[in-house]
């Protein structure tokens, strides 16, 4: 991570890119996780402090009992109701979650294979050029022998 070469690249660079949305998305998702679970409970204490008002109206007047049991029903079926609708959020944000979390797994092994795709090309150029290299060697080589071998005749008068 620390090869400049690494951040200069644009597959490297978008996968940073969609690291850093996924883990902005996933800190929303959670934060959102925390302050849900209150929320809601507090929301589902006050129907069900309605449920039961309404049964003890129900129980304690008698005379007045398809109404208080009418508008007992109605509040527990809005308890229930927000008791899955919280239910069904939170599956749905830890689902959320989850899925985040996979995706920024995948794609931090997407860019560790980037890197290992680069190191390839660089280990590829370093053998390139050393293998230039040795064939220029060998050029020179031979051709400070043809040197030597044509001045050491001429030294010594063949031809």
């Amino acid at each position: 991570m620390s090869d400049p070469e690494y951040l200069r690249d644009k597959k490297v660079q978008k996968i940073d890119s969609d690291i850093r949305n996924f883990e902005t998305q996933l800190q929303k998702s959670k934060m959102e996780l925390e302050g849900l679970d209150s929320r809601m409970d507090a929301e589902i204490q006050k129907y069900k402090a309605a449920v039961d008002t309404k049964r003890e109206a129900y129980e304690a007047l008698r005379r007045r009992l398809r109404s208080a049991e009418e508008e007992w029903k109605f509040a527990d079926k809005e308890f229930r109701g927000q008791e899955k609708k919280k239910g069904k959020k939170l599956s749905s944000i830890k689902s959320d979650i989850s899925k985040l979390q996979k995706r920024i797994k995948d794609a931090q092994k997407a860019r560790e294979k980037r890197f290992k795709e680069l190191d390839k090309d660089k280990e590829k150029q370093v053998e390139r050029a050393k293998r230039e290299k040795a064939k220029e060697m060998e050029k020179m080589k031979a051709k400070e022998v043809g040197r030597v071998e044509e001045e050491k005749r001429r030294e010594l008068g063949i031809n």
